[in-house]
């Protein structure tokens, strides 16, 4: 609490400061000075999302969708979107690092949130319905589509999540690690072009991958076989509101938070604005304030 305070000072002084800050001042100081004004964030409410948005909606085909998703996943860095990729050591050899393939696409926690059948279960599922249909609302859709749109995200979800490790098969790195060259990766989907993501996402040629979830990929390429377009637009608005939804307006941050916070985790209430943007600033910026 004294860390968070002190930092307070320091970045509350710099957003208020107009001249004689360096670099690293006026970058901190003018990021914290944007993240505390919530006049001008509740002002702007969805605007921030079009972008991305009219990106999705400008999709001809599921060809489109390995251009599309990479600079997604490189703008709001999130694993929502169908799948992960990044980067990690080899199990094989600690010295190299390569490419990985990981199980992704989910809004909630994980695999055992969708195919537990306990009454805690199901109720949970039922929320997360609900929260999917508000953001759908909040993103301007009127309330019979958003129902449908958020029934439809969890019929993608779900059939992901039933492909993915349990958390115990997770535990056991072998059932990690299934190295494979690129056609061995291109083989497990052929409905996406993994030579246009890698080249969107600004990698060189890779001919080392690690898939960590076959079974999972099997199940993505189904999936985009099986999706018509509109649908699959659907996942892709869903899941972008949900990576920016706690940096928008208030209406997003508090449908978020009673959902992934209150609901999940049982946190009683959002933090103080300048606490979060502390922390986003620590987070994103932290060499330049510390």
């Amino acid at each position: 609490q004294d860390n968070q305070q002190f930092l307070w000072g320091i970045l509350d002084q710099l957003s208020k400061q107009t001249s004689g800050r360096d670099a690293n001042q006026q970058k901190i100081g003018d990021y914290f000075g944007a993240c505390m004004d919530e006049a001008a964030v509740n002002k702007l409410g969805a605007k921030p999302l079009q972008p991305y948005l009219d990106q999705i909606a400008a999709m001809q085909s599921t060809k489109d969708l390995p251009a599309l998703l990479a600079g997604l996943h490189t703008s709001l860095q999130t694993g929502g979107l169908f799948f992960n990729f990044g980067s990690n050591q080899d199990y094989e050899n600690s010295q190299n690092v390569i490419a990985f393939a990981e199980a992704g696409g989910l809004g909630l926690p994980d695999r055992d949130y969708y195919t537990n059948t306990d009454e805690k279960s199901v109720d949970i599922r039922k929320q997360y319905i609900a929260h999917v249909q508000k953001m759908f609302e909040l993103l301007g859709d009127k309330p019979e589509l958003a129902k449908a749109e958020a029934a439809k995200v969890m019929e993608i979800e779900t059939a992901l999540a039933k492909a993915s490790l349990t958390r115990i098969e997770r535990r056991d790195p072998y059932k990690s690690f299934h190295k494979v060259d690129f056609k061995g990766l291109q083989s497990m989907t052929p409905a996406f072009d993994w030579s246009i993501y890698i080249q969107k996402i600004g990698l060189p040629a890779q001919n080392t991958f690690n898939v960590t979830q076959p079974a999972f990929y099997a199940e993505l390429d189904k999936q985009l076989k099986a999706l018509n377009l509109e649908d699959m637009k659907t996942y892709l608005r869903w899941h972008t509101a949900h990576a920016v939804a706690p940096y928008l307006s208030d209406d997003f941050v508090n449908e978020n938070f009673n959902f992934f916070s209150k609901t999940l985790r049982g946190v009683p209430q959002l933090r103080p604005r300048w606490k979060r943007c502390v922390t986003l600033v620590d987070d994103q910026l932290g060499e330049a304030l510390g």
